[in-house]
């Protein structure tokens, strides 16, 4: 994790439940994951909604991580304050602890999660979040590079162990 998700975490990160998974976000990770003839490891319910063109990007890293990133829901949150930082990233954490634990084991390249918050809104004044996933392979820029390099938002990457601990016994 960066500097900035260190200071918005403080004592550290919390243990989360499968519970505090909106249900539509809970649906992606119940339909799985599915690797593309490209070999793109991508959430299935995320891979058949994409409208972009994958044909775009680069590489396979940057095409994972357009198709499987998604905000985090919010509306239902306050508009500002500790309640909206702690259930946000309560949120973003266990989504992205639920779907990290639903990768097969035997996936050719680790699959990492990431989870940003950061200001967005009409005024910028709004702490949003996001998540996503996407491989780390070799001969492969990845898509943080150097976490500490991103000091315009709190971000934390998570392997699938990370999860494990996050969500202790906690898997559906």
């Amino acid at each position: 994790m960066n500097d900035r998700m260190h200071r918005v975490v403080g004592a550290g990160l919390p243990s989360v439940r499968p519970d505090d998974v909106p249900p539509a976000y809970r649906a992606i990770v119940e339909e799985g994951w599915t690797v593309t003839a490209t070999g793109a490891r991508l959430l299935s319910a995320l891979e058949s909604g994409y409208n972009g063109s994958v044909d775009e990007f680069t590489d396979v890293v940057h095409v994972e991580a357009s198709v499987n990133g998604r905000a985090m829901m919010d509306h239902d949150l306050p508009a500002a304050g500790p309640e909206r930082l702690n259930r946000l990233l309560r949120r973003s954490l266990a989504y992205a602890c639920l779907a990290l634990r639903r990768v097969p084991e035997e996936s050719e390249h680790p699959v990492l999660g990431y989870v940003s918050l950061s200001e967005g809104g009409l005024a910028d004044d709004t702490l949003t979040s996001h998540v996503t996933f996407c491989t780390r392979r070799p001969g492969i820029l990845p898509y943080a590079g150097q976490i500490q390099d991103h000091s315009d938002e709190a971000l934390l990457e998570l392997s699938r162990d990370d999860a494990a601990k996050f969500l202790g016994g906690h898997t559906r």
